[in-house]
C-alpha cells in the first residue's frame, strides 16, 4: 500500500457501497434465472416466452458481470474483482486485500496480504536480471 493512501476504512464508504451494489445486482440476476424460466415455461406460448426470457436474462447477465468486473477499488484504484482477464468475485480486492465490508466492521489487526498484487522485486531478483 502506498504511504499517501488513507488507512481508515470509513473513507472508502462510497466506493465499497458501489462494489456491494454491483455484487448484489450480479447475484439477483443469477438467482433470478430459475424463477423467470419457470414462469416462461408455464405460459401459453412457451417457445416465444422462453426465448424472450433467456435473451433478456443473458443481456442482464453480461451487463452485471461487466459492471462487477470494472468496478474500482477505492483504496488502490485497481479493478476490485479482476486480475488480468480473470473475473474472481471474492470478498477482498485482488490487489490490496481490502474487504468489501471494511467500512462496516472493526479494523483488522493483521490484515491479509493480497494474493494477486503486483510483485515487488527484491534485491536478489534484480541481481539476476541480465545487464545490458
Amino acid at each position: 500500500m502506498k504511504s499517501d493512501q488513507a488507512t481508515d476504512p470509513t473513507t472508502y464508504r462510497a466506493g465499497l457501497k458501489k462494489i456491494r451494489m454491483r455484487r448484489w445486482f450480479l447475484w439477483v440476476v443469477i438467482l433470478g434465472y430459475l424463477p423467470a424460466m419457470l414462469i416462461a415455461l408455464d405460459s401459453s406460448d412457451v417457445r416465444t416466452w422462453v426465448t424472450i426470457t433467456f435473451s433478456t436474462w443473458l443481456v442482464l447477465l453480461i451487463l452485471a458481470v461487466a459492471l462487477a468486473c470494472l468496478v474500482r477499488c477505492p483504496r488502490c484504484g485497481e479493478c476490485f474483482h479482476t486480475h488480468g482477464p480473470t473475473f474472481l468475485p471474492f470478498r477482498r480486492c485482488l490487489h490490496c486485500a481490502l474487504h468489501v465490508n471494511a467500512d462496516k466492521r472493526a479494523p483488522e489487526d493483521n490484515p491479509p496480504e493480497a494474493k494477486f498484487g503486483k510483485k515487488q522485486r527484491s534485491a536478489n531478483d534484480q541481481d539476476k536480471q541480465p545487464k545490458t
